[in-house]
């Protein structure tokens, strides 16, 4: 009795720690970069496909602190003139080097099919509707580097399409608006964002966990048989 007792006992323990090493990892984007939106107006951005062609870009700045490659990225805008939804039916988000304080060459860019998965945030404080956009990509950047960041919409004129404005970045960015380039004295608002793979234990835990399963048999076999 006391040996099929403690066959069990064991059993129950090694079965405890498959199922644990069976746990599937998963990936989860993790934040690594964020401009907040304060809903204070837009900034044209705007390829129109009615024959003006990408008549306004826009660009904000960013650096991260460690060497990241960068998945996501998400940014807030909206319509004015008039204030009515348009029908976006591509993206094109590109990385620029830093020149001077202003975008440089293009590094990489991204051409995005459907309107970024379009979500209706709220009305900014001229009344225009803003959305959350949501994209991924694949962007090495390195640790302390100044790049710029630009999204722009392929829509039809009218309306306008413009990106929104935030608080929490340096103070400027900047914008082309037809063959006029200049900086402009607030932030746009985006996110960046990064893969990371969670729930699988370091080889170390599981080295620990190990042992102490086995510790645990040992003491309970030791118990069954005094």
């Amino acid at each position: 009795m006391a040996d099929r007792l403690k066959h069990k006992l064991l059993l129950v323990a090694l079965t405890a720690m498959l199922l644990v090493l069976a746990v599937p990892s998963w990936a989860g984007q993790v934040l690594v970069y964020s401009q907040s939106p304060n809903y204070n107006g837009l900034y044209a951005s705007q390829n129109d496909a009615a024959g003006l062609g990408m008549f306004a870009q826009s660009y904000d700045n960013f650096s991260l602190a460690s060497a990241t490659t960068v998945t996501e990225v998400q940014w807030v805008g909206g319509y004015y003139n008039p204030q009515a939804l348009g029908p976006i039916s591509s993206w094109f988000v590109g990385f620029y080097a830093n020149n001077a304080g202003q975008p440089g060459g293009l590094l990489q860019s991204f051409t995005i099919s459907g309107n970024g998965g379009e979500t209706f945030l709220q009305n900014d404080s001229l009344g225009d509707p803003n959305y959350l956009y949501t994209t991924t990509v694949n962007f090495a950047a390195a640790a302390g580097t100044q790049y710029w960041l630009s999204v722009v919409p392929t829509i039809a004129f009218p309306p306008q399409w413009g990106w929104g404005t935030s608080s929490t970045g340096d103070g400027t960015a900047w914008q082309t608006y037809f063959g006029v380039s200049g900086s402009i004295p607030s932030d746009l608002a985006f996110s960046l964002y990064k893969t990371q793979t969670v729930g699988t234990p370091e080889p170390g835990s599981l080295m620990l966990l190990g042992t102490g399963i086995i510790g645990i048999a040992g003491a309970i076999r030791r118990k069954l048989g005094a």
